[in-house]
């Protein structure tokens, strides 16, 4: 059974500059005055209707070349940069939930495509800060490790089909988190399936 942790999402803070980027904004730092309105409406709707968790697993692995993790052999670039002779491996999963989906379609069928834009950019962001959170989280609790970089299937080599392995370790069906059966994109929408290696301090 992974460990299940719930966010508030009333507590998590996301840049204004970050979402101004997302949202194409960049190199102005802040969201223009005149989209301040549907930015602040979209921020609002997100919050209500987030229902944000984590799954967590640790796992222990073997480096030989590559990494090994349950019988499967992982053996990205990737996961060699970032993942090399880890002694364990923390497998996370972090949702937003299918409220935000709902959330996001509703203004998209209502014809609000400039709402529906700003929800789904802000709801992308969101979801990553949430994941930093709990990265530091797991960074402070499994001192004296120290921890690699998390990294996610999709980036770079490390493939998109892994998101089925992570999901299916976390048992993230019973959770309401699924996954494409072709394309292995994850199912709420807004939902992060990464690994973070963790290693004896040198």
């Amino acid at each position: 059974m992974p460990r299940v942790v719930e966010i508030d999402p009333t507590a998590v803070k996301v840049p204004e500059r970050v979402i101004s980027a997302r949202l194409g904004f960049k190199g102005v730092g802040r969201i223009p005055e005149e989209f301040r309105n549907i930015f602040e409406k979209a921020w609002r709707e997100i919050t209500k209707v987030s229902t944000p968790f984590a799954l967590l697993e640790d796992e222990e692995c073997v480096w030989n070349e590559y990494l090994k993790v349950r019988e499967i052999e992982l053996k990205s670039d990737l996961v060699r940069k970032h993942l090399k002779n880890c002694e364990i491996v923390t497998l996370m999963v972090v949702t937003l939930g299918e409220n935000v989906d709902r959330k996001i379609e509703e203004a998209h069928e209502d014809g609000d495509e400039l709402l529906s834009y700003f929800l789904d950019g802000i709801a992308s962001e969101f979801v990553e800060y949430i994941a930093r959170e709990i990265e530091k989280v797991l960074r402070k609790d499994k001192e004296p490790l120290v921890g690699g970089a998390r990294i996610s299937p999709g980036y770079g080599d490390f493939s998109l089909e892994m998101n089925k392995w992570i999901v299916e370790i976390l048992d993230g069906e019973r959770y309401g988190i699924k996954y494409h059966p072709e394309s292995f994109m994850l199912i709420p929408r807004k939902t992060i399936a990464s690994i973070m290696g963790w290693r004896g301090s040198e």
